[in-house]
């Protein structure tokens, strides 16, 4: 019965039906016979039998017609039903994995901080963000094809163990989201947390391969007044930590770890702003002779003074630099105006620079280092390139090929930090190393460390057989300076021998410095 109302509320089969109404409303009101019999002497031509045969036709016909109408008209309006029910399906699911897609997810996450299904007892809901770890070398390796199997499996794996009314997501590419009630999860989603970093940790079988993947989940509490995008900044700030953490766990989102993670976003700003206005700029450690404590060049230290937070420590805003790709342009940056300073001074010392990790990956490197050194006027043999174990070891190969350019052009290649790493002995057969740099960790107090002054006594011999000169960093007393005195070590520099200044000052030392002509050291940008 409810049905049948419904059809005939459509409002174009209701039309139909007062039309019906109407005409017979006027029909009853009309003298049938003396019309009948008006029509008679109008039209003698016809018999009586002829003209109430027409009539009943007609009357008959037109119900069965009405009846015809309204049923095509149902079943268009059934169809058109059905046809945005499929539009609106689509619209809100993923075609690969068939989840709820993202726009279902912020429409549901608006009625979940509402007063929707998920929220019936004024508690928002919990939200736990995931993220493949791994998927992206299964993509690249085996295809696209293969990724989508992975996916696939990986949502089935996930309406397995979630609770039917969680709501299940693909935001997109290898990221998913799950949606829960409060009260659901009186652990605040840990214990389903941890269920499916398990299940996603074991090994994905296919017909004839295999992958072993995992995930990191951040998880997010609703709290009084959040809106839903506060809900899944905070998710995604979880995440991202627990990526830091090592991958393949879960996080909850923490208060404090907010308060830092917007804390570096603004440096971030900051820092894109500072290579903009020229803010970064090089100041220059004297290195020394020690013997004779004779000039012998300048190691480039990068520092940023923001004008409201102060001096900024390098390690700070390079590991930034680093993390966000700015590497390149803060290290072209700091070479740049240290080359633009040594230009203009009176002397002919050298100077070094110390490369990030991450620029060892560009081939393209020596042509913008050489290129620099080119506008400045600069000579290949007045640079010396500084590098770690860790900057070559990732790919030796391609390191190999990026010293080697520079070495051609006449640049010299000094091994930093000598002895913090484990391949040391290695690289200086693979390598055209020029230059060792003992690390300061082993002068602070080598004179009173026995273990210490044998470290740094083997590393002055090790290079003295192989024809390396040899900086040590870090010297900060006397009795340090005094023993690498003793022990033959040609230069040393340090706080004892000389702060870092700015290119002014340098200029300044330089004019009264007696052996400004002499030396074969160098000037190096340091992080």
């Amino acid at each position: 019965m409810r049905r049948l109302l419904r059809t005939l509320l459509v409002p174009a089969n209701l039309a139909g039906l007062v039309l019906v109404a109407l005409a017979g409303t006027a029909l009853a009101r009309i003298d049938l016979f003396e019309w009948l019999y008006e029509v008679s002497r109008s039209y003698e031509g016809w018999s009586l039998d002829e003209l109430f045969s027409g009539l009943i036709a007609v009357a008959l016909a037109v119900p069965i017609l009405l009846v015809r109408w309204n049923r095509a008209l149902a079943r268009a309006h059934r169809e058109t039903s059905e046809a945005e029910a499929e539009a609106q399906h689509v619209g809100l699911h993923d075609p690969l994995t068939g989840l709820p897609n993202r726009r279902c997810f912020h429409l549901r996450m608006e009625e979940a901080t509402g007063t929707g299904s998920l929220n019936t007892r004024n508690e928002g809901p919990i939200l736990l963000l995931l993220d493949l770890d791994r998927f992206k070398p299964v993509n690249d390796l085996r295809g696209h094809q293969a990724g989508d199997l992975l996916l696939c499996a990986t949502a089935a794996r996930l309406r397995r163990i979630c609770p039917e009314d969680a709501l299940i997501v693909r935001l997109g590419g290898d990221e998913f989201a799950v949606v829960l009630r409060a009260w659901d999860c009186p652990d605040h989603g840990g214990s389903l947390a941890r269920r499916i970093v398990q299940a996603l940790s074991e090994p994905f079988e296919f017909d004839d391969w295999s992958a072993t993947i995992s995930c990191s989940i951040g998880i997010a509490v609703w709290s009084d007044g959040m809106i839903s995008s506060e809900l899944l900044r905070r998710a995604d700030q979880a995440m991202y930590r627990a990526k830091q953490a090592g991958r393949g766990g879960y996080t909850h989102y923490d208060e404090a770890f907010g308060a830092a993670l917007r804390e570096q976003a603004a440096l971030e700003q900051d820092l894109r702003r500072a290579l903009l206005q020229g803010a970064i700029i090089p100041y220059f450690q004297p290195i020394y002779d020690i013997t004779g404590r004779g000039l012998r060049g300048f190691e480039v230290l990068a520092r940023w003074s923001h004008p409201e937070r102060g001096f900024i420590p390098p390690d700070v805003f390079v590991a930034l630099a680093e993390e966000i790709g700015l590497i390149e342009q803060l290290s072209d940056v700091v070479l740049d105006k240290a080359c633009s300073a040594l230009a203009g001074w009176r002397t002919d010392l050298p100077m070094s620079f110390n490369l990030s990790p991450r620029q060892f990956a560009d081939l393209g490197l020596p042509h913008r280092i050489l290129g620099i050194l080119e506008r400045h006027g600069i000579p290949g043999y007045r640079l010396e390139i500084e590098i770690t174990e860790r900057a070559v070891l990732a790919d030796l190969d391609i390191a190999r090929r990026i010293i080697g350019d520079l070495a051609d052009a006449g640049v010299r290649i000094s091994l930093d930090d000598f002895g913090t790493g484990t391949s040391s002995l290695a690289l200086l057969t693979q390598l055209p190393i020029d230059k060792l740099k003992i690390d300061r960790s082993f002068i602070h107090e080598v004179d009173l460390l026995p273990h210490k002054a044998k470290i740094v006594s083997g590393v002055l011999a090790l290079a003295d057989s192989l024809g390396l000169d040899v900086t040590a960093e870090g010297i900060e007393r006397d009795e340090e300076l005094a023993f690498l005195a003793r022990e033959n070590c040609a230069l040393g520099q340090g706080y004892l021998l000389g702060r870092p200044q700015p290119a002014p000052s340098i200029a300044e030392l330089i004019e009264a410095s007696a052996d400004q002509a002499i030396g074969a050291s160098l000037t190096r940008v340091a992080w």
